[in-house]
């Protein structure tokens, strides 16, 4: 299922060019494998679920608790015990995703898979700019790839090659590296 990083109408304003609609379902499939890549590259889902599920932790004797990125977190309980939201804070306070729990005057306890956070997981409503860009610009390559027309180079990610028919898409596909890398998700 596609997600929503790019579009048929934004890759076709990108290339400026009209897709035929014939080739409509195969551009959906890349989008969903190119979705699927900047996922796996960065260990994240930018567009956050639309309904809160819940994740399961484990405490460590400390006030605060990490957790995947998130918009909004419905509830927290510990050891089967729903926590009053004045009890703990979470942060970052004025942006999102929100990734950190710290609880007003008491400790997580250890356990094992003894903390539930029900929250709408993922990093943000929509997806950011950026993102949508390094789709919009990977999805090109792979169209010009498949046209095999004319291309100034063509470079590899994953299982798909990525062509460029012009140096503005090769300096694109540069930025693209870069942003991708701005947002990789490391775990500690």
């Amino acid at each position: 299922m596609i997600k929503g990083y790019t579009t048929v109408e934004k890759i076709e304003n990108y290339l400026l060019t009209e897709i035929d609609a014939s080739f409509e379902s195969q551009i959906e499939r890349w989008i969903e494998a190119v979705e699927k890549y900047i996922d796996t590259f960065t260990g994240r889902n930018f567009i956050a679920d639309t309904v809160a599920s819940i994740r399961i932790y484990e405490g460590d004797m400390t006030d605060s608790l990490l957790i995947d990125d998130c918009i909004q977190i419905t509830k927290l309980e510990i050891d089967d015990e729903e926590i009053d939201s004045d009890d703990y804070f979470i942060y970052p306070p004025n942006n999102l995703p929100k990734k950190k729990i710290v609880l007003d005057a008491s400790l997580f306890p250890c356990g094992n898979q003894n903390i539930n956070v029900t929250a709408k997981w993922g990093y943000s409503a929509t997806v950011p700019a950026d993102i949508e860009f390094v789709a919009t610009v990977l999805m090109a390559g792979l169209i010009n790839a498949s046209r095999q027309e004319g291309t100034a180079q063509s470079e590899a990610i994953g299982a798909y090659s990525i062509s460029y028919s012009t140096e503005q898409q090769k300096s694109d596909f540069d930025k693209v590296d870069n942003i991708l890398k701005s947002y990789i998700k490391y775990n500690f």
